[in-house]
């Protein structure tokens, strides 16, 4: 016979664990992932929380740093460019994450560390010798025509 997983808590005498915080939900939710402090916002609203609340979390949460948004674009710019991405590439990624266009160009600035997209376009290619494939490569990575040009030259 099965055994029924969940018991009553009157039976075995401990009590009910109380509802978590609004902030424990942030909490939780920031630990698998990093958001956006508007994305942060709308998944404590689409959990139930009122709108002020889930604002009033998002604040205290950004008071704590557990959340914020120049951070985030700073830190997921720098990322994509560790992996090899170009300016376009991590300008649509930070976008679709609805950061502010203003935060996007700061970032992905930041990101190129005060060398020119063609250096970061050469590390990409390295070990590729096939010039259409380098092109496909650099292209497909986010780096934009003018860029790609000026490492390979025109095509043919």
């Amino acid at each position: 016979m099965r055994r029924s997983r969940s018991r009553s808590t009157a039976s075995s005498g401990r009590r009910p664990r109380p509802a978590p915080t609004p902030l424990d939900v942030a909490a939780r939710l920031l630990r698998r992932a990093p958001e956006t402090e508007a994305r942060l916002e709308a998944r404590l609203v689409a959990l139930g929380y009122r709108r002020e609340t889930a604002a009033a979390t998002v604040a205290r949460c950004r008071e704590l740093g557990y959340v914020g948004d120049a951070a985030l674009a700073h830190e997921r710019a720098r990322a994509l460019r560790a992996r090899g991405a170009g300016r376009l590439r991590i300008e649509a990624d930070l976008t679709a994450r609805g950061l502010p266009e203003a935060l996007v160009a700061e970032a992905v600035e930041a990101s190129r560390a005060g060398e020119p997209e063609a250096a970061w376009a050469r590390r990409a290619l390295r070990g590729v010798r096939d010039r259409r494939r380098a092109w496909r490569l650099l292209v497909s990575r986010g780096f934009p025509e003018e860029v790609v040009v000026e490492v390979l030259g025109e095509e043919e």
